[in-house]
């Protein structure tokens, strides 16, 4: 009996200590070497991209767990490409992990020439020569030269070169580089574009590498105020006159092309293709009812691959209490929730439904976010969320650019967010958002940290750590099937990681 009364207790003890959450040592930091991403895909490491500014670099840590120990150290050396006078707080790249590889994609920008260089560091730590995949310059007539670029669903990438021309022709070229082959699998010359061809938008590529886009035709119908950066600047209103999904298919000669289930658009927030199977088409849109009042709209249109069958199209209103909600004056001469800006952040695929996320920011204030989970089969939107953020980060505040950053997770089918918060708003219910009432958050001192879990219509808000002698870093945060949450401290005079588990939290 004694015995097995003292199993029981060692293994109570056991689970109770093993719960607990895991930090590191403090680790000795600089102020001028500046953590900007996580990539945490497996339980036993993880990798952190830094811009080390003493050396005038970027480099990439990769770490154990649960000790954080750097397990290699891997310097790019982007000066032997860029200038010395080059900002790399400015730089735009992609940073992502595959088949066990890390690529970094940067754009070198001069002038009169932009270039794309590629650099994949294997599991040793070692990195490879610099890659380039693509350059443009400005010849005779070119007023702007600009590159687009994406993972696509079999971690290729997507590059989408343009030049324009005075102000009224674009003449587009898409590329397709292959990360295991490492050389550029297909390119093509896409049809010029105007104002009577429409633009070109939402590049995908399916795992055939057929290339998939939407073509916007759209004219200026008036001319609204907004404030940007503490002015008034007017912006033009657009009416959408047509949207075509086209398909440049390798069994065909001629690209494919197919109207949206959708017309009489006044506003196009965001819109994106997904290609798997079949084409799925998603946006976020506007449209005015017969009373004059406009109305927010989230559509799913899938299609087959070669655009000759329907399979559905579903247009979804915006939740009337979402809608409620966000109708309030904020920056511009309108107030109602389908005249807000939003752009697409983030997307996760189960098995049957797609988790997405779509954010409003402006300049450096960072507001809410939207939810919405959609089923795969029917195209019906299943949920829909606020998830509250009210971050303003002025410049030269803080030496970490990205604190109005969202941190987002799936863990056993359900999305949690972690965000940073003011501490006045800990009280405040999740699902009952009221942006003027909701306090702003300044700063990392002192503020909070919350995750925010939805699950079969709930929504619920958990207080994860209160920064005070070392304060959590929210940055640009990647984690494909984890079993952990993962968090960067920081005193400037040291710094540490925290494991968390999503079940224990």
């Amino acid at each position: 009996m004694l015995r097995a009364g003292v199993i029981a207790f060692l293994v109570f003890y056991c689970s109770s200590f093993f719960s607990q959450p895991a930090y590191s040592r403090d680790f000795e930091t600089r102020k001028k070497n500046v953590p900007l991403a996580i990539l945490n895909n497996h339980n036993n490491y993880f990798f952190l991209l830094r811009n080390n500014k003493a050396a005038h670099d970027i480099t990439i840590e990769r770490r154990a767990k649960p000790s954080a120990e750097i397990i290699s150290f891997t310097p790019l050396k982007l000066d032997s490409i860029n200038a010395d006078w080059f900002n790399y707080d400015n730089l735009d790249y992609l940073f992502f992990e595959h088949n066990y590889h890390v690529y970094f994609l940067f754009e070198k920008i001069l002038n009169s020439k932009k270039t794309l260089y590629l650099k994949i560091v294997d599991t040793l730590g070692k990195a490879s020569g610099f890659i380039e995949l693509a350059a443009l310059e400005k010849e005779k007539g070119v007023t702007e030269i600009k590159f687009e670029y994406k993972r696509t669903y079999n971690n290729n990438i997507l590059i989408i070169a343009s030049q324009t021309y005075g102000n009224f022709l674009i003449k587009k070229t898409a590329l397709l580089f292959d990360v295991e082959q490492r050389k550029i699998v297909f390119t093509k010359k896409l049809p010029f574009e105007n104002n009577a061809t429409g633009y070109s938008t939402a590049f995908e590529v399916n795992t055939a590498n057929d290339l998939f886009f939407v073509l916007i035709k759209a004219h200026v119908v008036s001319y609204t105020r907004k404030y940007v950066d503490h002015a008034q600047i007017s912006v033009p209103v657009f009416f959408y006159d047509t949207l075509n999904i086209v398909a440049f298919l390798n069994s065909t000669t001629f690209p494919s092309k197919k109207p949206l289930a959708v017309n009489s658009l006044t506003g196009l927030k965001n819109i994106r293709i997904i290609a798997k199977e079949n084409v799925s088409v998603v946006a976020q849109l506007s449209m005015k009812q017969k009373g004059g009042e406009n109305t927010m709209y989230f559509l799913q249109q899938k299609i087959s691959n070669d655009l000759s069958n329907d399979i559905y199209a579903v247009l979804t209103p915006l939740d009337s209490s979402i809608k409620e909600s966000l109708t309030f004056y904020d920056g511009t001469d309108y107030k109602e929730a389908a005249d807000k800006e939003y752009t697409f952040f983030k997307s996760f695929t189960e098995t049957k439904t797609e988790l997405q996320l779509v954010e409003r920011v402006e300049d450096y204030y960072y507001k809410e976010l939207i939810f919405l989970q959609s089923d795969f089969n029917t195209g019906k939107v299943l949920q829909q969320k606020i998830i509250p953020r009210k971050i303003y980060s002025f410049k030269g505040r803080t030496r970490f650019k990205n604190i109005g950053s969202v941190m987002p997770f799936v863990y056993k089918n359900k999305l949690h967010v972690v965000v940073l918060e003011s501490p006045v708003n800990f009280k405040k219910q999740a699902g009952d958002f009221n942006f003027h009432r909701f306090k702003k958050e300044t700063n990392l001192w002192r503020s909070n940290l919350v995750m925010y879990a939805i699950d079969n219509g709930n929504i619920e808000k958990k207080l994860l750590y209160h920064n005070n002698n070392f304060d959590v870093v929210p940055m640009f945060y990647e984690a494909q099937n984890c079993s952990d949450l993962l968090l960067y401290l920081n005193n400037s005079k040291a710094e540490k990681f925290l494991i968390l588990k999503p079940d224990q939290l």
